[in-house]
C-alpha cells in the first residue's frame, strides 16, 4: 500500500495543501481554487475537492484502496500562544481581531480533517462523519442521513511548528545535504525570526528572535503606510515602488536608529507612538506629491530592510556552520535583498524555494514529515515549482467549441515554439499556458504572459493593456540559464525568480523592458532539465532575435490570483489585450 503524507498549510492567509507520496507530489495554494487573492480566510475543501480528486490519481493513489494516510497542520498553538499573539499584534498597532481569526481556522482543522477523509475516499467533502448509528427518530430532518455509509480514510493527524515547517520547506527543495535555515516572517507562534542548523537529516535549533521584534510586521504596517493593503500582501508594490523614489537620511534613520542587530537577534526599539513620529518626518502631499512621499518612504525602508538583512545573514554565515544558506518565511520574497546575500554576506550558494511564504509550509510539513520523521531518503536536487494543477485540455476544447476564437492544434513541439517566437519577436503580448502549474506566487514559464524585451514601451503595454495595474510595476526576465553569464554582474541561478541581480552595463539597452530603475532585473534562470518547452521557445526566440531571455509575467490581472482553469485562462484572454494565447498544442486567436 502506498504511503501518503498530506500537508495543511492552515493559516488565516496563503492557506495551502500538499500530497506526497513515493509516486509524486502535487503542491498547490487555495487562493487558485478559490480564484480569490491569498485565500483570507477561505477554510475548507469545498472548493478544492475536485483538483485534490485530479491530483491524487497524478500521484498514483487508489482512493478505493487508501485506508490510512498521514496528515500535518503548520501552526502548534496553545493558550500561551494566543497571549503572546495577543501581545504582539497590540505592540504593533495592528487589529487584535486578526487573534479571532486565527482560532477560528485552528478550529476549523476538525473539518478539514473529516472532509479530507471523504476526499481521499474519492467522496464530497462532507463536514460529518460516516453515519454508524441510525439517527434519533423524530420529525426532523438531518443532512447526516444523505452521509454515505461507508468509511471514510482514517488520518493520524499532527502539528509541525510553523516556522520548522518553513525551514524544512527551504531545505527539502533544496540541493544542500547540510546548510544553514534561516527564517524570517511575520510571526510564527513565538518567533519571527529563526536560525537552524541542518545535517544528517536533523534540524537543530540554534536562535530564535520573539516575534515583537518582527521585521515582517514591520514591513507589513508600513506597505499600508505607502497606501497598500498588507491583507492583500502587497508588500511587493513597496519594492516595486522603492527605485521610483529617494532614499531620504531621516526616513532612513528613523528605522535603523531603532534597530539593533546583535548577533543573531534583532531588537526593535519602536515604541507604541512610532507611526505619528513618522508621520511628522513624511512631508506632506496629494496628487503626485503624495505618491512621491509614498516611493521616497518605500526606497528608505527597501534600503533599511535590506541592509538589516544583509547584517543579520553576515551574523548567521560567521558561525562557521556552512557556506550554504536555505532561506524561507515572508520575507524570503524580497527579492531585492535576496539578491544582495551572496554578494555581500560570506555565504557561496543561496536557496530561496518557489513558494516561501505560508503557503510552502504545506510542502514543509509534508517533507518534514516524510524526511526528517521517517527518515527516508532524499536527493539534494533543485526542486521543481511545478507542482499544481494541469489544464483540463477537454474542458479548453469544449469552451472553444462555443466561443469567438480561432484556434488550431499544433503538436509538434518544435512548430509551436518558432511559431510563438515569430509572434512575440513581431510585438505581439501572448500567454503562455503549459504543464503543471508553478507552486508559489511567481509565474516560472507554465502560467506566463510573455513579450520582447527589447521594447522599451513595453513595461507601460502590458501594465496598462493587459495587468491593468499601477505603471512603476515592472517586468521580470527569464532568460536562459547559459547565457546568464552574458546579461547579469555576479550572475547566479535563479530557478524560481527568486533574486533580483544587476544587469551588466552594457546590454541594458537590449532589454529595456525588464530592466529596473535600479538597473537589476528579477530573473528566472531557465534550463532545459527542469522546463524543456520554455527552454525551447526561449531558444527558438533567440534565433529570431538573438535575445535569449522574454518578458515574464503571472498570467492574470491586478487583484487575481494566477488564472487556474481552462474557462478562467480563457475569460483573462477574452478580457484584456493580449494577442494571443497557446494552451498546451493549442495556438489560439481572438476572431476578426
Amino acid at each position: 500500500m502506498k504511503d501518503l503524507v498530506i500537508g495543511l498549510a492552515n493559516g488565516v492567509h496563503d492557506s495551502a495543501i500538499a500530497l506526497c507520496s513515493d509516486d509524486g507530489v502535487f503542491a498547490e495554494a487555495f487562493e487558485r481554487h478559490v480564484q480569490v487573492k491569498r485565500a483570507v480566510g477561505c477554510a475548507g475543501l469545498f472548493s478544492s475537492w475536485r483538483p485534490l480528486r485530479a491530483a491524487l490519481r497524478h500521484i498514483g493513489i487508489d482512493t478505493a484502496a487508501l485506508r490510512r494516510a498521514s496528515f500535518r497542520t503548520t501552526w502548534q498553538l496553545g493558550d500561551d500562544d494566543f497571549d503572546v499573539l495577543r501581545r504582539t499584534l497590540s505592540s504593533a498597532g495592528t487589529d487584535n481581531g486578526f487573534t479571532a481569526m486565527v482560532a477560528g481556522n485552528t478550529a476549523w482543522d476538525s473539518t478539514t480533517e473529516i472532509q479530507l477523509g471523504w476526499i481521499l475516499r474519492g467522496e464530497f467533502p462532507h463536514v460529518y462523519p460516516p453515519l454508524r448509528e441510525a439517527l434519533p427518530s423524530g420529525s426532523g430532518v438531518s443532512l447526516r442521513s444523505v452521509v454515505p455509509s461507508t468509511e471514510p480514510v482514517e488520518l493520524d493527524r499532527a502539528a509541525v511548528s510553523h516556522h520548522l515547517a518553513h525551514a524544512a520547506n527551504a531545505v527539502y527543495t533544496s540541493p544542500f545535504d547540510r546548510c544553514v535555515a534561516l527564517v524570517i516572517d511575520g510571526a510564527g507562534e513565538r518567533s519571527s525570526i529563526n536560525v537552524f542548523s541542518f545535517a544528517d537529516n536533523t534540524f537543530q535549533s540554534v536562535s530564535s528572535t520573539d516575534a515583537s521584534h518582527s521585521l515582517g510586521l514591520l514591513y507589513a504596517a508600513v506597505t499600508q503606510l505607502c497606501g497598500f493593503q498588507y491583507w492583500e500582501g502587497e508588500e511587493w508594490k513597496v519594492m516595486g515602488m522603492a527605485a521610483h523614489g529617494h532614499r531620504e537620511p531621516e526616513l532612513y534613520r528613523f528605522f535603523h536608529d531603532r534597530t539593533h542587530v546583535d548577533g543573531l537577534q534583532v531588537r526593535l526599539a519602536l515604541g507604541p507612538s512610532w507611526v505619528g513620529e513618522l508621520s511628522t518626518l513624511l512631508r506632506p502631499g496629494r496628487g503626485e506629491a503624495g505618491v512621491l512621499r509614498a516611493a521616497n518612504l518605500a526606497r528608505s525602508f527597501q534600503d533599511y530592510f535590506a541592509d538589516t538583512v544583509v547584517a543579520l545573514v553576515k551574523n548567521v554565515h560567521a558561525l562557521g556552520i556552512s557556506d550554504d544558506l536555505a532561506y524561507s518565511g515572508g520575507c524570503a520574497l524580497n527579492s531585492a535583498a535576496n539578491g544582495r546575500i551572496v554578494r555581500e554576506t560570506g555565504f557561496r550558494r543561496l536557496h530561496v524555494p518557489s513558494a516561501p511564504a505560508d503557503d510552502g509550509n504545506a510542502l514543509g510539513a509534508a517533507l518534514y514529515e516524510r524526511h526528517a520523521v521517517r527518515r527516508l531518503p532524499r536527493k539534494p536536487v533543485i526542486a521543481s515549482p511545478y507542482l499544481g494543477t494541469t489544464i483540463d485540455l477537454d474542458e479548453l476544447e469544449r469552451a472553444l467549441s462555443f466561443a469567438t476564437f480561432d484556434a488550431v492544434r499544433i503538436d509538434d513541439e518544435q512548430e509551436l515554439c518558432d511559431r510563438t517566437a515569430a509572434a512575440l519577436a513581431r510585438g505581439e503580448i501572448i500567454g503562455w499556458i503549459q504543464g503543471r502549474a508553478e507552486f508559489g506566487p511567481r509565474a516560472l514559464g507554465n502560467r506566463s504572459i510573455l513579450a520582447d524585451p527589447r521594447r522599451g514601451d513595453m513595461r507601460d503595454i502590458i501594465n496598462r493593456r493587459v495587468k491593468f495595474r499601477e505603471q512603476y510595476r515592472p517586468l521580470a526576465p527569464a532568460i536562459l540559464h547559459e547565457h546568464g553569464e552574458r546579461f547579469f554582474q555576479g550572475y547566479e541561478e535563479s530557478p524560481y525568480m527568486e533574486r533580483a541581480l544587476p544587469f551588466r552595463e552594457e546590454v541594458k539597452a537590449l532589454v529595456p523592458a525588464v530592466v529596473h530603475l535600479d538597473g537589476t532585473g528579477r530573473l528566472q534562470s531557465v534550463t532545459r532539465e527542469r522546463n524543456a518547452r520554455f527552454h525551447a521557445l526561449l531558444s527558438a526566440f533567440e534565433r529570431h532575435t538573438g535575445i535569449p531571455m522574454l518578458v515574464n509575467t503571472s498570467y492574470n490581472v491586478m487583484g487575481k490570483p494566477i488564472s487556474h482553469s481552462a474557462t478562467d485562462v480563457l475569460t483573462v484572454f477574452a478580457t484584456t489585450g493580449l494577442h494571443a494565447l497557446v494552451v498546451g498544442p493549442w495556438w489560439i486567436r481572438k476572431r476578426a
